[in-house]
C-alpha cells in the first residue's frame, strides 16, 4: 500500500464531517481577504487535554491585533497561555503587547489546557473579525493550507498523486481525491518557505536532519509510523537514535523532501550520514526532475542505528528556495540520519565494509538498545572534577554541559564577591580542571547565572537561557563565549523566578521555572514562536516540611532516548541535604508519575551514591544530566546515564562562599 500525505489524513477525516460543497469553500476560503483560524487538539489524557489556536495571515496586508472565540460542548478550558484569556463557555481569547501584529503571511499562536469532562477533546469552530465571516476547526486547519488551483506542476506527475491515495481506501468520493491533488501541488518547485517542516527552511550550510522533511513532501510503503518517535502524525519511519531521531526501515522507491534556502548559485558539497546491513542500498538526489546524484551507496555497517560518514560528492543549486528530493535505491532497509549540503569539515569515515552480514528483513531492522530508568537507582561519584582555580573564586555551580563535536562545553556560575559566569571546554572529564576557566563577566551578555545552554535547530542558534529575570541570548558559535545581549524570556514573569529550563517536543516549547515556594511552574509556546513566552502554570506543588523543601529548585527535563517518555527531575531537601525527586510522563504537558521521589528512594542524593575515593560533597545538587544529543529537545540515554551536578565540598557562615564544586556521577546497570 502507499502512504498519505498527513494533509490528506486530515481531509479525509474533515470529509467524514463534512459536504464535498464545505471542502470546497474551506479551500476557497484560504485564499480569500480573512486570516485562517485553526484549532489543533495538541495531546489528551484521561481527564484533559491540550490545545492551541492559529491565527495565520492569508491576506495581502498586517494584521494590528486580535480577538476570536470559541465554545464547547461539554469541555472546559482551566488554564491558558500567549494570550488573554475572558469568558466562560463561549470563552474569548485577545492578542498581548508582544504579539498583537501579524504580518502578511505569519501566523501567531496560543495554547490552551482544559477538561473533557468525561467526554472526548473537542475541536470547536473558531470566530473572530480576523477571521473573517466564514470560521475553521481542526479538520480545516489542513484544508486552508490547500490551494485551490487545480494546476500540477511539471515535478508530480498525475500518477505519481494518484498511487499516494490506497485502493482499499474507505474514501472514495471524487471531491476526497481531488483535495489530495491540491496538496500535492500546493508543495511547489522550486519551493518556498511554507512548505518547509515547521515553515523554517534551513539555510545552507546546513546539515539537513533526515526527520525534518517537508510535511507533504514524502511517499512512504506503509501507514504508519513504525518507529513511533518524533512525529507521529505521520507515516514516514522515524527511531531514535543516539543523539537524536534518523528515518528508519526505508524502503525502494520511497522518498523524501526537504525545502532549503540557497543564497548563492553554485557548486555545493554533499556529505551523507546513513547505514544498512548489508550492501547494495543506494540513495538517490534530485531537485524538480533533474538529477542531482544518481546513486549514493549506503555504508554497510554492523547493526541497525549505527552510521557512517561518507562524500556523495558536489551539486550544482541555483539560488532561492529549492526542494531536494531523497529516493530510496531497488533494495530495501536502511537508515538515514542526515545529510549536509556545504562545506563540511567534520570527520568522513573510510570506505570500508563493517560487517559481512547480509540481512534485509523487516525484523532485523531494529533499534539501538533502549534501557528503561526503574528505582531504585544506583550511583557512583568521582571526585571532583572542576574546582575554583582562578584569583579569589569561591565556588562554582549550576553547570549547563553541551558535548558537541567531541568536546564538551560547560558554562556555569561562580562566585567571588558576587554571582557571576564562566566557560571552559575539553575532551575528556579528565582534563576538565586544566582546561580553562573563562570568566564572562564584562562580555556583552554579561553574567548568566544558573545557565542552560542548547542548540536551537529551527533558527540555526546556539540560546542561553539564564535568571534574574529570565532571559534569553545566543551565538554562532558554542565554543566562543561571546553571546549576544539578553532578551526578555517570559512575559509576566512572577516575582522570585529563578532556575528557567527549557525543552522543546516536535510542535511546542516548554520552559519550567521555581520560585522556592514549593511548586513548579511552565509555560508553553509553540515550536515557531520560540522563544516568545507568555503566562504559565503550575505543573505541581509540595508544601510538606517548611512549605519548600519538597519542591525546591533546578528542574531538569529530558526525552528519553528509544521511548515515548519524558523525565523531570526537581531538587528539594527532605531531611537536610540537597537531593533530587523524579517522575516521568508520555508527554511534556503532562500527567508526571513518580519515579524516584523521596530521601530514602531518590533520583540523585546521599542515599544512593556511593564514592570510591572517599566522600567529599554532601548532598547531590543543582546539575544536568549528560545529553546524547545538543538540540532542544534534549534527549538522553539511559543505558548510558551520567550527571554533572554542584556538591558542597566543606561549610561557610555564609552560604554564597560555600565551597562548591562539580562532580560527575555513573548510573550503575
Amino acid at each position: 500500500m502507499y502512504k498519505i500525505h498527513k494533509t490528506f489524513d486530515a481531509l479525509v477525516s474533515a470529509i467524514k464531517r463534512t459536504s464535498p460543497i464545505c471542502v470546497a469553500a474551506m479551500a476557497i476560503y484560504a485564499h480569500s481577504a480573512s486570516a485562517s483560524c485553526t484549532y489543533s487538539v495538541d495531546s489528551e489524557w484521561g481527564s484533559g487535554f491540550t490545545a492551541s489556536i492559529t491565527i495565520k495571515n492569508d491576506t495581502s496586508a498586517p494584521i494590528s491585533g486580535w480577538n476570536v472565540s470559541w465554545q464547547y460542548s461539554s469541555n472546559r478550558t482551566s488554564g491558558g497561555w500567549n494570550a488573554a484569556f475572558s469568558g466562560t463557555n463561549p470563552y474569548s481569547a485577545s492578542n498581548l503587547s508582544w504579539n498583537a501584529n501579524i504580518p502578511v503571511g505569519q501566523s501567531v499562536s496560543f495554547g490552551l489546557q482544559g477538561d473533557k469532562n468525561g467526554g472526548s477533546a473537542e475541536r470547536p469552530t473558531i470566530s473572530g473579525t480576523a477571521c473573517g465571516t466564514t470560521t475553521t476547526s481542526s479538520a480545516s486547519s489542513v484544508r486552508s493550507s490547500v490551494a485551490s488551483s487545480s494546476v500540477v506542476p511539471s515535478s508530480v506527475a498525475s500518477s505519481s498523486i494518484r498511487s499516494s491515495v490506497p485502493s482499499s481506501s474507505s474514501v472514495r468520493s471524487s471531491s476526497s481525491v481531488a483535495v489530495s491533488s491540491s496538496s500535492v501541488a500546493a508543495n511547489a518547485c522550486p519551493s518556498e518557505a511554507s512548505n518547509a517542516f515547521q515553515t523554517y527552511a534551513p539555510k545552507i550550510p546546513v546539515a539537513v536532519q533526515a526527520e525534518d522533511f517537508d510535511p507533504a513532501g514524502y511517499s512512504d510503503s506503509s501507514t504508519t509510523n513504525e518507529g513511533g518517535a518524533y512525529r507521529t502524525d505521520t507515516a514516514v519511519d522515524i527511531k531514535s537514535i543516539t543523539g537524536g531521531y534518523a528515518v528508519g526501515w526505508a524502503t525502494a522507491g520511497e522518498w523524501l523532501e526537504y525545502t532549503i534556502f540557497v543564497e548563492a548559485e553554485g557548486d555545493y558539497d554533499v556529505t551523507i550520514r546513513s547505514g544498512a546491513v548489508g550492501d547494495g542500498r543506494t540513495l538517490k538526489l534530485s531537485q524538480c526532475n533533474t538529477t542531482l546524484i544518481e546513486s549514493f551507496s549506503v555504508p554497510n555497517v554492523s547493526t541497525w542505528g549505527e552510521f557512517k560518514t561518507w562524500s556523495a560528492g558536489k551539486v550544482h543549486l541555483k539560488p532561492g528556495y529549492q526542494k531536494i528530493r531523497v529516493t530510496v535505491g531497488a533494495t530495501d532497509y536502511l537508515d538515514l540520519d542526515w545529510i549536509y549540503i556545504g562545506t563540511y569539515t567534520g570527520t568522513i569515515d573510510p570506505k570500508s565494509s563493517s560487517s559481512s552480514s547480509t540481512s534485509t528483513s523487516s525484523s532485523s531492522s531494529s533499534q539501538s538498545a533502549v534501557c528503561d530508568l526503574k528505582a531504585p537507582l544506583k550511583w557512583v561519584s568521582t571526585g571532583p572534577l572542576i574546582s575554583p582555580k582562578n584569583s579569589g573564586w569561591k565556588s562554582i555551580k549550576d553547570p549547563s554541559v553541551v558535548k558537541y563535536n567531541g568536546t564538551y562545553h560547560v558554562y556555569a556560575t561562580y562566585y567571588d564577591t558576587a554571582y557571576k559566569s564562566m566557560y571552559t571546554s575539553f575532551t575528556d572529564w579528565n582534563s576538565a580542571q586544566s582546561a580553562q576557566h573563562i570568566s564572562m563577566n564584562g562580555t556583552t551578555v554579561g553574567n548568566t547565572v544558573a545557565p542552560q545552554v542548547f542548540y536551537f535547530r529551527p533558527h540555526n542558534k546556539w540560546y542561553l537561557i539564564t535568571q534574574w529575570g529570565g532571559s534569553y541570548s545566543t551565538t554562532d558559535d558554542i565554543s566562543k563565549p561571546n553571546w549576544s545581549a539578553k532578551k526578555k524570556l517570559l512575559q509576566g514573569e512572577p516575582t522570585n523566578a529563578l532556575d528557567f529550563w527549557n525543552i522543546c517536543d516536535a510542535n511546542n516549547c516548554y520552559l519550567y521555572f521555581s520560585r522556592d515556594d514549593g511548586a513548579l511552574y511552565v509555560s508553553k509556546t509553540t515550536l515557531a514562536n520560540f522563544p516568545n513566552y507568555s503566562g504559565y502554570t503550575k505543573v505541581m506543588e509540595d508544601h510538606r516540611g517548611n512549605g519548600n523543601q519538597y519542591l525546591f529548585e533546578a528542574p531538569n527535563v529530558y526525552k528519553l532516548d528509544g521511548q515515548n517518555k519524558f523525565l523531570l527531575m526537581v531538587e528539594a531537601y527532605p531531611s537536610g541535604p540537597r537531593m533530587f525527586r523524579s517522575w516521568t510522563s508520555s508527554s511534556l504537558d503532562g500527567p508526571w508519575t513518580a519515579l524516584a521521589d523521596t530521601d530514602s528512594n531518590p533520583f540523585a542524593g546521599n542515599n544512593n551514591v556511593t564514592w570510591p575515593n572517599g566522600k567529599w560533597a554532601d548532598g547531590i545538587s543543582h546539575g544536568e544530566l549528560i545529553r546524547s544529543g545538543f538540540d532542544e529537545r534534549l534527549t538522553v540515554d539511559p543505558c548510558n546515564l551520567e550527571f554533572l551536578y554542584q556538591g558542597q565540598a566543606g561549610t561557610s557562615s555564609e552560604y554564597n562562599t560555600i565551597p562548591y564544586k562539580l562532580g560527575l556521577l555513573r548510573l550503575q546497570r
